[in-house]
């Protein structure tokens, strides 16, 4: 299977002039998934989504499944990622496991739940991860995490904020507004109190568009995914200029 990533990886370093990619997780696209280290994150406050290591636990259920892959430029770091969820109108139950390796110098494996407890307008989620991390053969240590969210829906908008931290690090907060438009264009606007993330996405029958920008410490992200019938798939880079940029690779599947 390795090898499948390896030759998208390949093919698709034609789009290299284009902006980079990064998915957002809005509606309509279940395929989050998102390694920790993918740090130009934004769309993790969106009502709906798959789950990932950003992602709020405050979403209303979609019913699907996903696995993606991450790779850093010019040095030996990836991760797998799977995700899923399922629910009703009442509740969403949602998981997401990660598994990050650098090198021969360092393993990690997150492994995180979330429940949420949904209304027609507003939902309540909490999630809890471990976070277990090795140099193989040497040391082994464990970290808890935990993620509390809200989310309100008002006619096409969507109001969310959320708090997450691992216990030894203490609580960041995360606020942002989602337009979801039934249209060809959605936007949203996120913060995390250091960095403000405006983005777009643009639809079309097939193929989506996905658009992000961070401000200060300038920085831009482009996805692009196509879709048929339940399946999705999704190509995405990111980085800004001080930092190594990262790439990813997702396949989803909605079960309703």
């Amino acid at each position: 299977m390795l090898s499948v990533f390896l030759f998208a990886r390949k093919w698709l370093g034609c789009f290299g002039v284009l902006p980079v990619v990064l998915f957002l997780g809005v509606p309509g696209m279940a395929s989050e998934g998102r390694a920790s280290f993918s740090s130009l994150l934004s769309g993790g406050t969106s009502p709906k989504g798959l789950g990932g290591f950003h992602s709020s636990p405050a979403r209303f259920a979609e019913g699907a499944y996903g696995i993606s892959f991450y790779w850093m430029d010019d040095v030996d770091e990836i991760s797998w990622n799977l995700s899923f969820d399922f629910g009703s109108d009442a509740y969403r139950v949602g998981a997401f496991v990660s598994y990050q390796s650098m090198d021969s110098l360092y393993r990690n494996l997150y492994s995180e739940a979330s429940f949420a407890k949904t209304w027609a307008r507003f939902a309540v989620g909490m999630g809890y991860g471990i976070d277990m991390e090795w140099v193989p053969g040497d040391v082994f240590w464990t970290r808890h995490r935990f993620k509390w969210g809200a989310n309100y829906l008002w006619r096409q908008v969507s109001v969310s904020g959320m708090l997450s931290g691992f216990l030894d690090e203490g609580v960041s907060p995360v606020v942002g507004i989602h337009w979801i438009s039934d249209e060809s264009i959605s936007a949203f606007v996120e913060s995390d109190f250091d960095y403000l993330h405006v983005g777009a996405v643009f639809r079309w029958k097939y193929f989506d568009m996905t658009t992000c920008y961070r401000f200060p410490d300038f920085a831009v992200a482009v996805q692009l995914s196509v879709r048929w019938g339940r399946f999705g798939a999704s190509y995405e880079r990111g980085f800004h200029h001080n930092t190594l940029g990262w790439n990813g690779v997702h396949v989803s599947r909605w079960i309703r």
